[in-house]
Order: C-alpha cells, then structure tokens, then sequence
C-alpha cells in the first residue's frame, strides 16, 4: 500500500514535461489570431484550418480558448469568429506605454556605450529646449551640468542649436527672448547674426558641435531627430572633453550620433503609423500619444 499511495504523486510532478506541447498550442493560437488581424474582418473554422494547415478539431479548441479571455468574438450565427475588443484595449496599452523617453532608451544606452561619453535626448518645449532623457558616462570627470527635466541654454549646446536649427525664426526669436544669449566662455556666440548663420550650417549638414561654447573643457554634437516634412521632434547629443571631440574621434562621434538619430526618427515614424491605425495622435507637449477624437 505504501509504495502505490507514492506513485501517483511522483506522476502528477513530472506533468510540467507537457510544457513543450503547450507552447505548440500557444503557436498555433498566436498563428490564429495573426492571420486573423492581417486578413479580417472574419473568419469560420474551415478556413482558418485550411489556410493555417491545422484540423478543425484544433482551431475549435483555440478558438473557444481564446474567446472565453475576450480575444476573439463569435457572431451571432455562431458560424464565424473576429478579433476581440480586448486586443484592443490591449493594443491602447502598448501604445501609451511607449513615450519618446522609451523608445530613445535603448538607442542611448548604445549611443554611451558605443563613444564612451555622456550622452542625452533633448526636447523642444515652449520657451526652450528640455533635457528628457541622459546617461553620464564613467569614463570621463567631467559631468554634464543640465540635469533631466532642466532647460538647455538653447544657443550654446548642441543638442540645443540641432533643435533650433529646425525651428521657424519666430520660434527662435521666441526662444531666445527667454534665454538671452550671454557668455560663458569666450566661445559662447553671442550675437543673433552668428547665431543665426551657425543655425544655417547645422541644417545644411544635419548636425551641431558645441566647441566649449557652455564650459571651458566641455564639447559636444548633436543631431535632429526629425518627422514629417523635417519637423523637429528631439535632438540626440553626445558631450564631454574637448580633447575628445578633434579629428578623427570627432568624426567618428559625429557618425554616430547622426545614426543614432536617424535610428529613432525611423522607429517613432512606425509608432506613428501603428498609433495612427488605432485611433491615436501625438501630443507635442508631452511626446506621448492620446486617443483621437476623430470619428
């Protein structure tokens, strides 16, 4: 008696073995609803075990799984299935969840380690250009002064003169009425016409450099990250000492930072896009997304 009250236990632990048949059905599902989002609006078990290569019985059993979570929805027939409005509600959550900061994230952490400086991601926001995101890098004593949610002074740091650089003259003249344009070292420009022909040069090449125009010692780049019809929505930089930035280290980083640039403009254009199909807009002010009134 001892010996056969022990067997079925030893049985019933060894039942996660399954796992591997469980993640094949959890395929065949993810197939199911994929097929189902890109073909739409419905379908009925025959087709979809035809088209997926999948018996009856199978797309049956899923089916009736996934509508009992709210993912798929039976018609009133009971003949054909859709997708269910819990994959949108879920499809809203994923696109709030993904903030510039976000998606810059992880193109920073690379940017960093890549040149081994700090680097940022800077904002316009009205009456100056905002520090959102940054990375100090341990490589260098020197630290970069603008913390995150502090204002750039806008006409002497890179990333601040990408962002200007694209901007209307209006919005520059705006800008600087309420950051005047004052020294910090003898390299600071500070007349509007050099301002303004240095604006020029960074939109011709697609890039800024700060050479110790806001702190002896300190230079950096930066580039745009643009939207549509070359709208302004970040700057990307990279900073630290100025024996860092010559040649062909200032090349290299200069490379980098354009690409990093481009690399994000092209994945918040495909947020854009996904965020548009659901009924989204962006909201300049804050660089997330909320539902559109659009009907």
């Amino acid at each position: 008696m001892p010996v056969t009250a022990i067997v079925p236990r030893r049985r019933a632990v060894r039942r996660p073995e399954r796992d591997p048949g469980s993640s094949k059905s959890l395929q065949k599902a993810l197939r199911i609803l994929v097929y189902m989002g890109e073909q739409g609006p419905d379908a009925g078990v025959t087709q979809l075990a035809s088209e997926l290569g999948l018996t009856k019985a199978t797309v049956h059993r899923l089916l009736n799984a996934m509508e009992r979570f709210e993912l798929i929805e039976r018609n009133a027939e009971g003949e054909r299935y859709r997708l269910g409005l819990k994959l949108y509600q879920l499809g809203n959550k994923a696109v709030e969840s993904r903030t510039l900061r976000t998606e810059a994230r992880p193109l920073l952490m690379e940017m960093s380690q890549r040149s081994r400086e700090s680097v940022s991601l800077a904002v316009p926001t009205p009456g100056g250009v905002t520090c959102l995101d940054r990375l100090d890098s341990s490589h260098t004593i020197i630290n970069v002064c603008t913390p995150i949610g502090a204002m750039f002074p806008p006409y002497c740091t890179a990333a601040g003169k990408a962002i200007l650089a694209y901007m209307t003259d209006e919005e520059v003249h705006e800008i600087l009425k309420k950051n005047p344009q004052r020294e910090y070292t003898q390299f600071t420009i500070t007349q509007l016409s050099d301002l303004k022909e240095n604006l020029r040069t960074i939109r011709q090449r697609g890039y800024a450099v700060d050479h110790q125009e806001l702190e002896r010692g300190l230079s950096g780049v930066a580039a745009p990250v643009l939207g549509a019809r070359e709208r302004v929505i970040a700057a990307v930089g990279i900073a630290g000492p100025t024996l860092r930035f010559r040649g062909k280290e200032l090349v290299q980083k200069v490379n980098l930072v354009t690409e990093i640039a481009a690399r994000l403009a092209k994945g918040l254009s495909k947020l854009e896009e996904s965020q548009a199909g659901l009924g989204f807009e962006r909201v300049p002010e804050t660089n997330t997304f909320k539902a559109s009134q659009k009907e």
